[in-house]
């Protein structure tokens, strides 16, 4: 649990790299603004030897040597680091080009790149460059030692602990924009969007717009990346062994059970600070008193062999080892193994409820557009893809009235579509899944649209000349609509890996009442509980989506197939 204290001082890191960023930012733009800025020409005179690229001693001997800036050789590595893309130890020209430019004026940063091989001469440079690009290194290098100050702080708090932070600060799954604002507007501290994209500007590696615990144990731990500072790693294995050993002296029976044979590996040393072994093992899943394990053994002939000890369970009771060759969930561990514990499966289903509930609102908007224009009703747009005696619509049909609205969708997207409304697999759309397809869920629209009456036009040529033009477009939005969150939902099923395994035990915490199926109540606590905002119409659109036989349940089974990608 952590302290009041010490997440304040978290809070004053973060607030400390919004502003230092801030001010790095304004001398790269007053670097920039001098028109005689040619960024090569400066390139090429640090880097004396003409290597193509800069390192820690062209750096030293430019800030220390030529200008007496006191600098260390670990800062300015440090330095060039946080700049380093390719994880090289050196800057090329491109990476140089991210110090130097700046950030957030797009056309500054256009007009200073344009003027690139303008000066050709590398061996001098004017007084006037060379006094900003000094200011601009010296407010580096004072982010990086306030930030460090900051974090020796933070780590001699005895509730320190690298993944209670990450955690704490984190979304669904990472920590992003939107998670940092609702960390700091929670502890009451002001600050603006450019704060917070700075802030995940610099604790973003990778460029995806987001913190992955690896990167934040970087940011932390950096340089010493195999520290023993937390306890516990992304994917909840143990990495600090004074906790394990403090749960074995609770009870030293429990030590010897531990041991297990020498032959699997699977021991922990008491002595020594890091010493952890695990077998390196192909994926066979087994479980033994609700832990998963992958080994190469027969799990038959040597489930007595294997820990069945609670008490050294992390509070997730449910963790699966997997092969530190096959997977890798963090960078940072020492460990042997790693772990995906059932709350990371849990954030990932929780994740795609988060963009379920996002893009059937957007659906739902436009069903409630398209059904208040005075000349639609659900019969003529029925017909208008209907060619079969039986009144059915199949694939091709479908495919076929599309194009009566210029819509020509991949194969792949028609059976996305299709498998939305046929509910029942029966590989066609009676009227009743049509209905349900352009309908609004809400009860006043459907009984509006069940109101209509069919019209008694005939076109001449397209069959969806029933409609006026501008309805044709309604309905061509809401259809184009439908096909891209479906393909988005179908692209987030494909990278959920693993929460098959996990599955029971989330539809168990949401089934309270224990009747083996999920009420709409249930369901929508279940949201409210884990942090989801969503009011009855939107927590009725996800339960109609789970709904497939449509009992008012929704079951185990049916969750399954709504997870399942195309």
């Amino acid at each position: 649990m952590l302290s009041k204290n010490t997440i304040s001082i978290l809070c004053d890191l973060l607030i400390n790299l919004a502003k230092k960023e801030k001010q790095v930012e304004i001398n790269r733009q007053v670097l920039c603004q001098n028109l005689n800025f040619d960024v090569y020409q400066v390139f090429a005179y640090l880097d004396l030897e003409s290597k193509n690229y800069l390192n820690e001693i062209n750096l030293f001997t430019f800030l220390n040597k030529k200008n007496g800036i006191p600098c260390t050789i670990d800062e300015l590595q440090h330095l060039i680091l946080l700049y380093d893309e390719n994880f090289d130890g050196k800057l090329s020209y491109s990476e140089f080009l991210n110090i130097v430019l700046s950030d957030n004026n797009f056309e500054l940063r256009k007009k200073t790149r344009e003027r690139i091989g303008s000066c050709y001469d590398n061996s001098t440079i004017e007084f006037n460059i060379e006094y900003s690009l000094v200011k601009l290194f010296q407010k580096e290098l004072d982010l990086i030692r306030t930030t460090k100050k900051i974090i020796e702080e933070l780590k001699s708090r005895d509730d320190f602990n690298v993944h209670d932070l990450f955690h704490y600060l984190k979304g669904y799954s990472n920590i992003t924009i939107e998670s940092i604002k609702i960390f700091l507007e929670k502890n009451c501290r002001e600050f603006d969007e450019k704060d917070l994209r700075n802030i995940v500007k610099r604790l973003d590696i990778n460029n995806d717009s987001k913190i992955d615990f690896s990167e934040f144990h970087q940011f932390l731990c950096f340089p010493n990346l195999k520290c023993n500072c937390c306890s516990f790693c992304q994917c909840n294995c143990i990495i600090s062994n004074k906790n394990l050993y403090n749960k074995l002296d609770e009870n030293e029976e429990n030590y010897s059970k531990f041991n297990i044979d020498e032959n699997l590996n699977y021991n922990y040393i008491r002595e020594g600070s890091d010493v952890r072994t695990f077998p390196k093992i192909s994926r066979n899943f087994m479980k033994i008193n609700n832990y998963y394990f992958t080994n190469k053994i027969n799990p038959e002939e040597n489930e007595n062999k294997f820990l069945q000890n609670n008490n050294i369970r992390n509070d997730n009771n449910n963790f699966l080892c997997q092969n530190y060759n096959d997977i890798q969930c963090c960078n940072c561990c020492p460990c042997d193994f790693i772990c995906i514990d059932s709350n990371i499966s849990e954030n990932k289903f929780l994740e795609y409820i988060t963009k379920l509930i996002i893009f059937e609102s957007k659906i739902e908007n436009a069903k409630i557009d398209l059904i208040k224009r005075p000349d639609f009703n659900i019969e003529d747009a029925f017909y208008i893809f209907c060619n079969s005696p039986s009144k059915v619509i199949s694939i091709s049909d479908f495919k076929n009235g599309l194009k009566e609205f210029d819509l020509y969708p991949t194969s792949k997207e028609i059976k996305l579509i299709m498998r939305r409304a046929d509910k029942d697999n029966k590989n066609y759309l009676n009227f009743d899944d049509f209905f349900d397809l352009l309908t609004p869920f809400q009860k006043e629209y459907r009984e509006k649209v069940e109101k209509e009456i069919k019209s008694c036009y005939n076109p001449k040529y397209n069959k969806s000349d029933v409609f006026l033009f501008c309805t044709k477009i309604y309905l061509s939005n809401l259809i184009r609509l439908i096909i891209e969150c479906e393909s988005e939902l179908n692209f987030i099923k494909e990278n959920i890996i693993g929460i098959n395994i996990y599955l029971e035990n989330i539809f168990n915490k949401i089934d309270k009442s224990g009747l083996g199926f999920i009420s709409e109540i249930e369901l929508f606590l279940y949201l409210q509980n884990s942090g989801i905002k969503c009011n009855e119409i939107e927590n009725g659109l996800i339960f109609k989506r789970f709904d497939k036989n449509k009992n008012e349940k929704i079951e185990i089974w049916e969750i399954e197939d709504e997870l399942k990608s195309l």
